[in-house]
C-alpha cells in the first residue's frame, strides 16, 4: 500500500461539517444515532439482500493475487492523481466577458463532480469484481460493498447534491461587495477565492468517494499478506 493514506482527513472532515450543519439537527432536536439512521436506510428487500449476502459463499476457492492488488492499487493512485489534477484546475478555463457567472462557473464545477463520481464508481466495481477470485474471505466482502454500496446509492447522491447549493450560496455571497464598487482586480480576487474553495470542496468529495475502495485494497493487502 501507498506509504501515505490517500485521503485527506482534513479535506474530508471540511466537506462533513458543510454538509452536517443541516442534518445534525432538526428545529432543535438531536437526531437519533448514526446506527439507528443507518438502518432507516435498509427496507424489507435491502434487508433480505444483505441477509442473502451475510450467508454468501464463494463457489471457487480462490487465492490471494499479490499482483492483482498491486496493479489496482497503483491504479488507484493514477486515478486520484489525474483527479485532483483536474480539479485544481478547476476555474482556470473560466472566461467572462464581464463579471463572472455563477451558471457557468457551476455547470463546469458539476461536470467535474460527475466525473469524479464516475471514476469512483467504475473503480470501485472494479475492485469488487477483482476480489471474486481471490478467496472466500475476499468474496464474501465484495458481495456486502455491493450490497451497502446499492442501498446507500440514493442517500449518497442526495448528501453530495448539498454541495452545489453551498457552492451557489457562497458564490451570491462573495460576489457582493456593498462597501465598494467591483472593479477588475477586485472581481479577480474574489472569484480566485471562491474557485478555491470549489476546489476544496471537491477534493475532499473525491477522497470520501474513493474511501470504499481504499478499504477494500487495505482488506485485499491484509488477505495477501496472511497468505502462506
Amino acid at each position: 500500500m501507498p506509504s501515505q493514506p490517500l485521503a485527506n482527513t482534513g479535506l474530508r472532515a471540511r466537506l462533513l461539517r458543510q454538509l452536517d450543519d443541516s442534518a445534525t439537527t432538526l428545529n432543535g432536536t438531536q437526531l437519533p444515532c448514526f446506527a439507528e439512521r443507518l438502518s432507516r436506510l435498509f427496507g424489507l428487500g435491502d434487508t433480505m439482500t444483505l441477509d442473502a449476502a451475510i450467508g454468501y459463499r464463494a463457489k471457487q476457492p480462490g487465492t490471494p493475487q499479490g499482483a492483482t492488488v498491486e496493479r489496482l492499487t497503483e491504479e488507484l493512485a493514477t486515478i486520484r492523481r489525474a483527479l485532483v489534477q483536474r480539479i485544481r484546475g478547476f476555474g482556470a478555463d473560466l472566461e467572462f466577458d464581464g463579471e463572472p457567472e455563477l451558471e457557468a462557473a457551476l455547470n463546469a464545477w458539476l461536470a467535474l463532480q460527475r466525473k469524479v463520481a464516475a471514476n469512483s464508481r467504475q473503480l470501485r466495481d472494479k475492485v469488487r469484481k477483482s476480489m471474486k477470485d481471490q478467496g472466500p474471505k475476499l468474496a464474501h466482502l465484495a458481495e456486502l460493498d455491493a450490497v451497502f454500496d446499492q442501498t446507500m446509492a440514493g442517500y449518497t447522491a442526495q448528501c453530495f447534491s448539498h454541495i452545489p447549493k453551498v457552492l451557489e450560496q457562497r458564490f451570491e455571497h462573495r460576489s457582493t461587495t456593498p462597501e465598494q464598487s467591483p472593479t477588475p482586480a477586485t472581481t479577480a480576487d474574489w472569484f480566485h477565492r471562491y474557485c478555491e474553495e470549489a476546489q476544496s470542496l471537491l477534493l475532499a468529495e473525491l477522497d470520501v468517494r474513493l474511501e470504499p475502495v481504499l478499504g477494500l485494497l487495505e482488506a485485499c493487502h491484509k488477505e495477501v499478506n496472511n497468505t502462506p
